[in-house]
Parts: C-alpha cells; sequence; structure tokens
C-alpha cells in the first residue's frame, strides 16, 4: 500500500526541495506570456491622453487600467507556485488538463470580441444587454425564469452603479441619448 492519495499520477513529477524545482512549467510558460502581455498594455497606457483634474471623474483614465493590469501580474505570479500547494493537498493539476480545450472556450472569446467591436456603436448599456443575453444562451443556459431577470436587472444595476453613484460616463451608442 502507498501512502500517495489517488488522483495524483506520477510520483516523480512531485515538486522537489529548490526553488525553481517548485515551479510547474506549463505554468511558468502561461505566467510569463500573461506578464509580457500585461507588461505591454501597461507600457501602451503611457500613450494615454491626461485629463485636467476638473474633468477626470476622481481618477485619470490610466489608474484603472493600470491596476487591473497590476492585478492581472500578481496573480501570474502566483500561478506557477499553486501546482506544488495542490500537489501537497493531493490534488494533481494537470489531469484535467490534458484534456482538449472545449471549444466554447473560442466561441466565448470569439463573442467577446465581437462585443468589443460593435461596443462604441451599440453603447454600454445595449452592449451589457447583449453579452448579458447571449454569453449564457451559448453555454447553454435555458431556464428562462432565472436568465430573463439576470439579462434585465445585471446590465441594469452595473450600469446604474457606475453612473449614478461613481459618476462614470458611458458610451451612449445608438440609443443612449434617449436614456442619457
Amino acid at each position: 500500500m502507498t501512502d500517495q492519495p489517488t488522483g495524483r499520477g506520477d510520483r516523480s513529477a512531485e515538486p522537489s526541495g529548490s526553488a525553481l524545482s517548485r515551479l510547474h512549467r506549463p505554468d511558468l510558460y502561461v505566467s510569463a506570456a500573461v506578464l509580457i502581455i500585461c507588461g505591454l498594455l501597461f507600457a501602451r497606457t503611457f500613450a494615454f491622453d491626461s485629463v485636467p483634474s476638473s474633468l477626470a471623474q476622481n481618477v485619470q483614465p490610466t489608474t484603472f487600467p493600470r491596476l487591473v493590469l497590476i492585478v492581472i501580474m500578481i496573480i501570474a505570479l502566483i500561478l506557477p507556485f499553486e501546482f506544488g500547494q495542490k500537489w501537497r493537498a493531493g490534488i494533481d493539476l494537470d489531469s484535467d488538463r490534458r484534456e482538449p480545450i472545449p471549444p466554447i472556450v473560442f466561441l466565448t472569446g470569439a463573442a467577446l470580441l465581437v462585443f468589443v467591436g460593435v461596443m462604441p456603436w451599440l453603447g454600454t448599456f445595449v452592449g451589457l444587454l447583449m453579452i448579458a443575453a447571449l454569453l449564457p444562451l451559448l453555454w447553454g443556459e435555458r431556464r428562462w425564469k432565472i436568465l430573463v431577470p439576470y439579462v434585465v436587472i445585471f446590465p441594469t444595476g452595473v450600469m446604474w452603479f457606475f453612473s449614478e453613484v461613481l459618476r462614470v460616463t458611458f458610451l451612449p451608442g445608438i440609443v443612449g441619448h434617449i436614456f442619457w
């Protein structure tokens, strides 16, 4: 009988003592790619126009994207170490990774890219309504009693919170001038 928890697979892949050996190579590559992309996007924020303080709505246009990128970079730095922690807990992260990426992942990515592309024309509110309706349908949600209230309440709540509480202005789009 072995002391190896089920689902661990080959014991030889277990992280050993040195810091470098505790890094999971696939996660290290993913982290490096994420850090490079975030670094390039962070550098891009230096090209944003600055807004006079009186018009900045409490923050400069660069603040929010930079904060989001910093959080993503911190998470990316933690990612390669997760494997060792999960391994000690008896969880083999690689077991799920052996399966191919489901097509729904690529469909979701394509839908989000289309959403970003049509957002200036549709406007923020209509765009949020569209994506709140289409993504759950794409993922197979068919419980209309849950879906309809979600599609109405979530985008409306988000728009209200950001526009009324935080005083953020959004792209009006094709019907936005009716409401704002």
